[in-house]
């Protein structure tokens, strides 16, 4: 099969709504200073192995590529925090960072949870590093 017919890796599972409150860098780094990670709120990074250079301090690294079908588990542990931040690298329209947070907000619903609300990080991992990436208290780099 040629690369120009192989299907996206999203496309096995289900379209999600891509409607979700997003969060600048700023407010999440005014967030992180304010609140207890793992409480309050979660960052959690759905790169895979462009997961390379830098990351933001406490997330969970949960990639995309195996978040459907392991959504249920992910709702079950991260339903009490209130507020599920979501990234990837750039964030854009239907990127995975959107995607995760829409297969979580699904599966929150079909359980009737209301404890917990998706939220996309702006420009992802990118414009927050362009902004915090110096800030060793908000952002950790890996050794290159």
């Amino acid at each position: 099969m040629s690369n120009e017919t192989q299907l996206p890796w999203h496309s096995k599972y289900p379209t999600p709504s891509f409607e979700h409150r997003r969060i600048g860098p700023k407010d999440l780094a005014d967030m992180m200073r304010e609140k207890n990670a793992g409480i309050d709120f979660i960052v959690v990074d759905v790169r895979r192995t462009d997961f390379e250079k830098s990351f933001i301090k406490h997330a969970l690294n949960l990639p995309a590529h195996s978040f459907f079908p392991t959504v249920s588990s992910i709702v079950t542990i991260l339903s009490p925090i209130p507020i599920v931040v979501f990234h990837c690298n750039n964030c854009g329209e239907t990127g995975r960072g959107p995607r995760a947070a829409g297969w979580y907000v699904t599966e929150l619903h079909r359980r009737g949870i209301e404890t917990s609300e998706a939220v996309v990080l702006d420009g992802g991992i990118k414009a927050f590093d362009a902004i915090f990436g110096e800030d060793d208290t908000l952002v950790s780099k890996l050794p290159e």
